[in-house]
């Protein structure tokens, strides 16, 4: 793939913690940010408590709060000055799954009650931009699941458009009645935290968050590259409205797509970041899935769900996943899948237990699957040309 795109800032806010290091730090001591809920559905556990850590968004409140305040750190932190210093040509895509969605239950208590219509995505985009004082193209992602490696592959291509110098990505969900009861009628949720790939999941764990990238074709002399966008892959299956394919066939087609891009073959990837919901059909559809490109025995790369650690971030994930897998390289280490007791998926996969340090860690490969069949892989190189 010509012009890779080099990721030369990043940041995060989640439930262990704001800054990408402090998250990193509290991953490396197993920590888990999973709690039970303290709203309906009882019994069931979440991360819901996000937006508490982001001092930079302070009295606003919900998915604007974490957007700004997530962007906010990036621009102030040293990676952010060149898109300061331009912001006519800096842009943002927003990744969401349903933005700012307390509105529409306050509408439905309150009928014309006054809101800002950022349960819109590009609305919330629009004004996220605008509180940043970004000039450039805005452009709002709501691809259910997939959203955040999808917002980071469309901000790729503006950049090659000539539409921009700089694109912010923002990766954005927040928790709310309305998700937690549709998950709940779903039976989706576990009574536990999360345990991807076990033999004995029984559902996710919902969470919340925001993290945030920034992205040039053309990084400065003084840029510290983080890693580089060597590929990517997009595939529906459009086997069901919710349920995913049985067989994995638009997962396998859509990595297949990403390696090809890169130019690699699958004994070029060091670590797979799986989606790993911990959903029966999910990981074993993934297992199939990843079975089918890579095999099993040497060929298969260590993989790892981050869900154990953070919850399910939904259209956040793509983009907090991605910063996560930005410091696995950085630190040479593919952390372990928290929750993870005994394998329990129909295809041999290569799952640690434990953190596994690797003397080189520089290619990875990350997927992230969606309701409607949608998947998206992403190569990440950190080796920069």
């Amino acid at each position: 793939m010509s012009r890779r795109c080099a990721i030369v800032g990043m940041d995060i806010i989640a439930a262990l913690g704001v800054g990408a290091e402090a998250v990193w730090s509290e991953m490396m001591r197993k920590s888990c940010g999973i709690r039970p809920l303290t709203r309906f559905p009882r019994g069931k556990y979440a991360t819901d408590f996000a937006a508490e850590l982001s001092p930079e968004a302070e009295g606003m409140s919900g998915a604007y709060a974490l957007a700004v305040g997530v962007g906010r750190r990036l621009l102030d932190g040293s990676a952010g000055a060149a898109a300061r210093a331009r912001t006519a040509r800096t842009g943002l895509v927003l990744a969401t799954t349903k933005a700012e969605i307390r509105e529409i239950e306050r509408l439905a208590l309150e009928p014309g009650a006054d809101v800002t219509g950022r349960h819109n995505p590009y609305v919330l985009a629009r004004d996220v931009a605008k509180e940043l004082g970004l000039a450039g193209p805005v452009m709002a992602v709501s691809n259910a699941c997939s959203s955040g490696l999808i917002a980071i592959v469309q901000a790729i291509r503006l950049l090659r458009r000539g539409a921009a110098d700089m694109m912010v990505v923002i990766g954005v969900d927040v928790l709310a009645d309305f998700i937690l009861a549709g998950f709940s009628a779903l039976n989706a949720l576990s009574p536990r935290p999360c345990r991807p790939y076990d033999a004995g999941r029984d559902g996710l764990s919902l969470g919340e968050g925001a993290a945030a990238l920034l992205l040039t074709l053309a990084p400065r002399q003084a840029d510290v590259v983080l890693g580089v966008v060597a590929g990517w892959g997009i595939a529906n299956d459009a086997c069901h409205i919710t349920a995913p394919s049985r067989t994995g066939d638009g997962l396998r087609a859509a990595v297949t797509r990403a390696l090809a891009a890169a130019n690699l073959s699958p004994g070029d990837i060091h670590y797979i970041n799986g989606h790993g919901t911990a959903t029966l059909y999910n990981d074993a559809m993934e297992a199939k899935a990843l079975y089918g490109v890579f095999g099993d025995g040497d060929r298969m790369p260590p993989l790892s769900s981050l869900k154990g650690y953070l919850g399910h971030t939904l259209g956040a994930a793509g983009v907090i996943e991605t910063v996560l897998c930005l410091m696995a390289m950085r630190e040479k280490t593919v952390p372990a899948c928290l929750g993870l007791e005994r394998l329990g998926v129909e295809r041999p996969l290569n799952v640690p237990r434990e953190h596994l340090p690797l003397q080189r860690l520089t290619r990875v490969l990350s997927v992230k699957c969606g309701f409607g069949g949608i998947n998206a892989a992403l190569v990440l190189d950190g080796e920069a040309e």
